[in-house]
This record gives structure tokens, sequence and C-alpha cells, in this order.
């Protein structure tokens, strides 16, 4: 399968499409809105085992998408956890 890449703007509005969803999907009183970091890093490594799953066990040209879906929804994730735990930024060296 031929690889489409995507400019950083599409690839920021995937995600934000994500927590968008994810924010729908989620009561702001439920405990998706109270993990801890380590508590996310567990979520963020059960789709990445899902994810690898997706790879392995398909072809390329049905995995792929499945497998970029399930990344953005790790990123998407990644995302929330920072917002609710603080988004230290890169300190230049």
């Amino acid at each position: 399968m031929t690889t489409r890449a995507a400019t950083r703007a599409a690839v920021y509005a995937a995600i934000d499409g994500e927590r968008d969803y994810q924010d729908a999907l989620w009561d702001h009183d439920s405990s998706p809105h109270k993990l801890s970091v380590e508590a996310w890093l567990v979520y963020m490594d059960v789709y990445l085992r899902e994810a690898k799953e997706q790879i392995t066990r398909e072809a390329d040209v049905t995995a792929k998408p499945k497998v970029l879906a399930t990344i953005r929804k790790i990123t998407a994730m990644g995302v929330a956890c920072m917002e609710l735990n603080g988004a230290p930024l890169r300190v230049k060296p």
C-alpha cells in the first residue's frame, strides 16, 4: 500500500477531532477525566498492543488504516493525559 503523507496541520486536526470524540463519549465526572499519568500509560499500552496485533494479523492494505486510526486514538489519549496532568515544554539545549 502506498503511504500518503499528511501535513502537520492535518495530523493535529485528526488528533483534535479524536479528542472531541473522546470528550463527547466520556462524562466529565467519570474516571477518564480523573486518571493519573500511570493509568493513562496503561490504557495507551493496551491500544498499542492492539495496533501491533492489527499490523501483524492482516494484510497491509486492510491493517494500515486500522493501525493509523488506533495510533490517532493513542496520541489523543496522550493529549488527554497532558490536559489533566500537565504539558511540560521541551527545553532547548
